[in-house]
């Protein structure tokens, strides 16, 4: 074990995860409508933390927006564990030519705390949570991790990279699979340009038919300052304003939770509705 990883874990104890996840934040009791499945998008700014307790209140300031929406699935951004980057020894190497051995070193660790403690989410709310470490794309489901691809009575979801958005015929074949949603945790970036951002999800979303939700986060990072905004995609008939999204961040910046329920009936008959018939002929 490096000495950067070492001191990592004196400063992120498990014990400590243990006693804090007891402070998540509550659900509220809400009632399930059927056919309908309720996302919330989180869109964070970038505020690094120093310790576990740090973490859970940053996380808890997200899950108090969406206590009386009672989510069905939950998007958090990727490089969540990017958020311990204040903690010893990180924030003296961050920015330094040693920086990327550091933050590789400390990757399981920091990956495992974010883990841990949405899998406790996910199992206290009865939810199914999507997020994104150094370690890649993470899902859980009521407190047990899952593969990309997850399927329930209500939905069949998966979760894909930024890099698949532009690949229409894989995208393409998760919807003939039984597909809906399509969910991306998402990062800034430095140029920003909603024209750019259109050509992954939403336009995506009304070649081939999902419901595409994206997260993000935004702010100061490593010195340059990144912009994203959170949204969730539809096919555009389906859509209240006509405009291909069921809801989109107003801002480039700042913390956001967007809640938006999706009627599972009115995407599957879209789906449907685009599918050509096929004619058998016989001879007479």
């Amino acid at each position: 074990m490096s000495l950067t990883r070492f001191l990592i874990s004196l400063f992120l104890p498990t014990f400590q995860l243990q006693k804090s996840l007891r402070n998540l934040v509550q659900p509220g009791v809400v009632k399930r409508v059927k056919g309908v499945v309720r996302a919330a998008i989180v869109q964070m700014e970038y505020s690094p933390v120093s310790n576990v307790n740090g973490f859970i209140e940053l996380i808890n300031r997200f899950l108090m927006k969406m206590t009386d929406f009672g989510p069905d699935i939950v998007v958090f951004p990727h490089l969540m564990d990017s958020f311990f980057f204040r903690v010893f020894p990180l924030f003296l190497l961050i920015g330094t030519r040693h920086h990327v051995k550091a933050i590789k070193e400390t990757s399981r660790t920091t990956s495992e705390i974010c883990e841990r403690t949405m899998a406790e989410f996910s199992k206290i709310w009865n939810c199914t949570v999507v997020f994104g470490t150094t370690q890649g794309h993470k899902v859980y489901h009521v407190g047990n991790r899952q593969s990309h691809l997850l399927e329930t009575k209500e939905y069949k979801m998966a979760v894909v990279s930024r890099k698949t958005l532009n690949n229409s015929i894989q995208l393409d074949h998760l919807v003939s699979s039984g597909v809906r949603i399509i969910a991306t945790p998402g990062f800034g970036v430095v140029n920003y340009s909603d024209w750019d951002e259109r050509y992954h999800m939403w336009a995506h979303s009304q070649m081939v038919g999902f419901y595409g939700l994206c997260s993000a986060v935004s702010g100061r990072f490593l010195g340059k300052d990144l912009k994203a905004r959170a949204c969730v995609t539809a096919p555009i008939p389906i859509t209240n304003s006509f405009d291909g999204y069921i809801v989109k961040n107003s801002s480039t910046t700042g913390d956001t939770v967007l809640l938006a329920e999706l009627d599972m009936n009115k995407i599957e008959s879209f789906v449907q509705s685009r599918k050509f018939p096929t004619f058998h002929y016989s001879k007479g």
